[in-house]
């Protein structure tokens, strides 16, 4: 049997060793869009602040696996089984994995297909960024957007002692994932650093002077940087699927075994939609644990080994300007009972309905073991007698069962 994987990154790397190990007489085929070998997406920010390098992110394809660089997909023929590339070669699969993963948003203004005009997705773009601080004569940076890219690029560019400016649409920051309160105790980190935040405006043209850009907002406020870096969203990278009837959303949308609609065809990793366990309903969960996850599980299905994906929750969790951010669920939110504490320089909050956690914020130093609010949120676990361990930060694993702990013990 014939295995096409299309993208490189953790979900396709983490597939094809999947596949090498449950089906090793099999044919994997990796397919790349980029001309370097795989890394973790994830590390950008990391690479971009020193703090890490590129060879120590980059991962490996298993032994037997056809890697193939700069090969883009841009067709796919579900009928024939075959997929087309760039460079004009045809590779057949008795089955494909979509794991292309997806890329930023950059809206359509004047001047925004400048080539200092980036969203931070590829290596590539991280370059671009260096180049333009070495050669500008303006350092500061222009973020276009608030959100969890754009919190971490800040952040490493803060790391480096460049001035950033924020550019953001709405009045608040990490809008997507922390309410008011966290939001406004977040932005007080960024007094005293070289941060400007400028909320309620946008870009609305961007102009090459010389060295620098020249960056007109809507209020008719003009900016000067060396670079402008949009963090204002990604799209699933699905152009190739356009006229093969797989079902796409927000993201190509799977079923309760990682399928597509159209036989033989699998996906994983950001580009996908899958069950939701809270929200009950199909949604993006663009995280490294999740593509890992998922990509096992679409290998073990490819290779005749049926699992059923049991779905996930919203989460993320992220440290920036000092700060450790860790959200899940309706974090957003404050309908059902609200539980807050904004003691000792922290802001904890537990969303509740019916004994059950449906969403929670903490920013500050974080919580003790971050697995327990998943697993709470999993399993839509009775939490009226662990709400004060919750929103402290405390809970543990032998809280949720502790008399099984105790005969352990």
């Amino acid at each position: 049997m014939k295995h096409v994987i299309v993208g490189a990154s953790v979900a396709g790397i983490t597939a094809a060793t999947r596949i090498r190990e449950l089906s090793p007489q099999d044919e994997v085929v990796l397919l790349s869009g980029e001309r370097v070998r795989p890394y973790g997406k994830m590390s950008l920010p990391y690479i971009l602040s020193g703090m890490t390098w590129f060879d120590n992110c980059a991962l490996r394809a298993p032994q037997g696996v056809e890697l193939r660089l700069g090969a883009t997909v841009d067709g796919l023929d579900t009928a024939a089984r075959t997929v087309h590339t760039s460079d004009g070669r045809v590779e057949s699969y008795d089955r494909l994995l979509i794991a292309t993963g997806t890329s930023p948003v950059i809206p359509k203004v004047p001047g925004s297909d400048l080539s200092s005009v980036v969203g931070i997705r590829n290596i590539g773009d991280i370059e671009v960024v260096r180049k333009c601080m070495a050669s500008s004569s303006e350092k500061r940076v222009i973020l276009c957007g608030a959100g969890l890219v754009n919190a971490e690029v800040g952040d490493a560019l803060v790391k480096l002692g460049v001035p950033v400016t924020y550019v953001v649409s709405s009045n608040r920051v990490l809008s997507q994932i922390v309410d008011r309160e966290a939001s406004a105790m977040i932005e007080q980190t960024l007094n005293g650093l070289e941060v400007e935040l400028l909320k309620g405006e946008d870009i609305v043209e961007i102009t090459q002077r010389g060295d620098f850009l020249e960056v007109r907002l809507a209020s008719g406020r003009m900016l000067r940087g060396c670079c402008v870096v949009y963090g204002k969203g990604v799209r699933p990278n699905t152009g190739f699927l356009k006229g093969t009837g797989i079902e796409v959303n927000k993201g190509v949308v799977l079923g309760s075994h990682l399928e597509t609609s159209a036989a033989a065809v699998y996906g994983a990793g950001d580009a996908v939609e899958t069950d939701d366990i809270l929200l009950g309903e199909k949604a993006p969960h663009a995280l490294w644990p999740v593509a890992v996850e998922q990509a096992r599980l679409a290998a073990q299905n490819m290779t005749g080994h049926e699992t059923a994906y049991p779905g996930d929750v919203l989460r993320n969790i992220l440290t920036v300007f000092g700060l450790t951010v860790f959200t899940g669920g309706e974090s957003t939110r404050d309908e059902g009972d609200v539980y807050r504490d904004t003691r000792d320089g922290q802001y904890r909050k537990l969303l509740v309905r019916d004994g059950r956690l449906r969403g929670f914020v903490f920013v500050g130093d974080g919580v003790n073991n971050p697995g327990v609010y998943l697993r709470i949120m999993r399993e839509q676990t009775d939490i009226s007698s662990l709400l004060t361990p919750l929103l402290q930060g405390t809970v543990a694993h032998a809280d949720l069962y502790p008399s099984v702990f105790r005969a352990a013990l």
